[in-house]
């Protein structure tokens, strides 16, 4: 008389979930039945400023961010107040200095750099002075 109550195999031969008899077949009518009813709206009409609004906005933002970086970012400098700029180094280098560049070790070079920009300097100075 040895009766297992939570047998395995007892639970899987049977489902214990059941759906009753015509349920299925109104679900679909009950569930229409009790949604509210909604209205229908009509279309609204995009004038061509509201369509165009954030394209200028975003050209509005470019712009601004172009001010700024030349105004804020940018030194206005012209050309010429460049040229007497103390830290700028001069690009113009002949083919014999460039050869000889080659050719120099890392001292030898450090003081040939050294050497041209205390010459740039110089030279600024004594253009200040006259």
């Amino acid at each position: 008389m040895k009766k297992e109550l939570n047998s395995l195999k007892e639970i899987k031969k049977e489902n214990p979930f059941r759906v009753p008899d015509g349920y299925m077949e109104g679900l679909t009518s009950q569930i229409m039945s009790q949604l509210p009813e909604k209205s229908i709206k009509e279309a609204k009409q995009v004038s061509l400023l509201e369509r165009v609004r954030p394209w200028l906005y975003m050209a509005g933002m470019f712009a601004g961010l172009g001010l700024f970086f030349n105004v804020i970012v940018g030194t206005g400098k012209s050309e010429k107040e460049y040229s007497t700029d103390p830290l700028l180094v001069k690009n113009e280098i002949s083919a014999e200095t460039l050869e000889a560049l080659r050719s120099m070790e890392n001292e030898e070079y450090l003081e040939y750099i050294e050497a041209q920009y205390t010459d740039y300097l110089l030279a600024e100075e004594w253009i200040d002075l006259d």
